[in-house]
């Protein structure tokens, strides 16, 4: 999970998101079940190009590139089942991948004397001082209960990522073997590509590789 921030509001939500939440809400209101129309119009094209483009084609929680193998959810933040009013809300869209939009279901703390339930959020938290990442396994930190609460439910150490994840971290050790192995001449180049070419906010698991870097450069491994 890495700091998201919250792109432009697509055109289609600026004309139609207080009409169609007042329709939903109509409907919830009188008992009726809502349509499949009335209810998914936040699935419009153009507001899942706009959480696409957002997220990178990342999932907003773990990070897998989902757009290479599914189309990927799109994510209520607060879950619309819970509060339908947010159903259409452009901050409370994003991109799932299917397993952690799973994990994390309908669950919701509702009750603001305990914060400490809340779970973590990307656009407003920052991940990094809730979570810590130890190469490919994510932990929280001892004084985040939130992060506690955040890591079981959506298991963001699960075998599968955790396996992904490390795959990514030998990738850059591969990288960074040859930056150590290469003639002088060559490592100013080689680090430039490094930090450049593999560790953009686009990148899968960049916070955990963004991770490794930093406590390198900050061991003196790395300039």
């Amino acid at each position: 999970m890495r700091r998201l921030s919250k792109g432009p509001k697509p055109d289609i939500l600026k004309e139609k998101c207080d009409e169609w939440t007042s329709e939903l809400l109509a409907a919830v209101a009188s008992g009726t079940k809502p349509t499949d129309t009335v209810k998914n119009r936040y699935r419009h094209a153009d507001v899942k190009q706009a959480v696409i483009d957002e997220t990178h084609g990342k999932c907003a929680y773990c990070e897998s590139k989902i757009r290479h193998i599914a189309p990927g959810d799109i994510e209520h933040i607060v879950p619309k089942s819970k509060i339908p009013g947010m159903a259409f809300e452009w901050e409370n869209l994003t991109l799932a991948c299917d397993v952690c939009n799973g994990n994390k279901g309908d669950t919701y703390n509702a009750d603001p004397n305990h914060p400490e339930n809340d779970l973590i959020d990307p656009y407003v938290d920052d991940p990094i001082l809730h979570l810590a990442f130890f190469r490919e396994v994510i932990v929280p930190r001892t004084n985040s209960p939130r992060a506690f609460v955040t890591n079981s439910i959506l298991k963001l150490s699960r075998g599968e990522l955790v396996e992904r994840r490390r795959e990514r971290m030998d990738f850059i050790d591969g990288l960074l073997r040859n930056y150590a192995n290469s003639e002088p001449k060559y490592k100013s180049i080689l680090l430039d590509d490094l930090m450049n070419n593999h560790l953009k906010d686009s990148d899968e698991y960049s916070a955990s590789c963004n991770a490794y870097i930093g406590r390198l450069r900050n061991d003196g491994i790395l300039p």
